[in-house]
């Protein structure tokens, strides 16, 4: 008799999964007797500095804390950089990043030391492990598979000041302007990047390879004269990718945004505004006998700044 696998649906904004582990007379004790579950999250990062508002994957937050598996799972983690939440305000004027979600365990850059954070916006998995809210008791030889085909949408916001439409109407990526007047969509790729042995201790796949789009946007008019910039932009991996527990290497990582999207801030500007969410994607596991498929669909995270 074989064990059947299973297949959920998770359409909601948590963030920890934990699949129910059906006994069977073909289940070792070991797998049966412990609950066999990875873990995920989704991010967002939303910056000013230098006269750019929106985005870039290369703005550092620096060296903080977390620097361990363990430390990450006890806090309630967000890479922030001079901005306090409770407030929703920068506490310096002249450079901040708002991080919202949750971000992937330790670091999320491929050559970063453990504890150092880049400002990116993405999504992360993990390999099998045994106890669901920690960084310990990842199964040894385990694998987590993300599906080709995982997508994942951003909506941008701009909003500015009666007066200063023209700001709301030269958006860019990656230098390209992105503006109600484009013609069609603004198109682009995503590299892979896979950290070595000596590279992120904990982190095995940096960035998945993969295609973006953004669609034209729109500019529109408030009833109170101000403008607001609405736009879209859906990152597809373009191939599978499997973790395989080796060592330290516990996660992997999909970056969800083009190199940089940016705004000028000079005619004035209200908010900055990032909603990045799992249209789909899909992970197979396996650990300690036990097989699982996690669906996911519908999760979101949004992080705004304002002056």
């Amino acid at each position: 008799m074989t064990q059947s696998i299973s297949r959920r649906a998770v359409a909601k904004a948590g963030i920890w999964s934990a699949p129910v582990v059906a006994a069977s007379a073909a289940v070792p004790a070991y797998a049966a007797s412990k609950e066999v579950t990875i873990q995920h999250g989704l991010f967002v990062s939303a910056q000013y500095g230098g006269g750019f508002i929106g985005y870039t994957s290369s703005t550092s937050t620096g060296p903080v804390h977390p620097t361990s598996p363990d430390a990450y799972f006890a806090s309630n983690y967000e890479s922030d950089l001079n901005w306090d939440d409770n407030a929703s305000k920068p506490t310096n004027p002249d450079l901040y990043v708002n991080g919202e979600g949750k971000f992937t365990p330790v670091n999320n850059s491929q050559t970063a030391s453990p504890g150092s954070y880049v400002a990116a916006s993405g999504f992360w998995w993990s390999v099998p492990t045994t106890k669901e809210s920690s960084g310990s008791a990842y199964i040894t030889n385990s694998t987590a598979t993300l599906s080709k085909g995982a997508t994942f949408v951003t909506e941008v916001e701009f909003t500015v000041p009666a007066g200063a439409v023209n700001s709301a109407k030269t958006g860019k990526i990656n230098g390209k302007v992105w503006g109600p007047n484009n013609r069609s969509a603004l198109t682009g790729t995503n590299v892979e990047l896979i950290a070595s042995a000596g590279q992120s201790k904990y982190l095995s796949i940096a960035q998945t390879a993969g295609n973006w789009s953004a669609e034209v946007p729109t500019v529109t008019k408030n009833s109170d004269g101000t403008y607001t910039f609405k736009g879209r932009i859906t990152f597809t991996t373009a191939k599978a990718y499997t973790l395989k527990q080796s060592g330290s290497k516990y996660y992997g990582q999909v970056v969800i945004m083009p190199a940089q999207v940016s705004f000028s801030p000079a005619l004035g500007w209200i908010s900055y505004k990032q909603t990045s969410s799992i249209q789909n994607a899909t992970i197979s596991y396996t650990g300690n006998g036990y097989s699982d498929t996690l669906v996911l669909s519908g999760e979101a995270t949004t992080s705004q700044i304002n002056p």
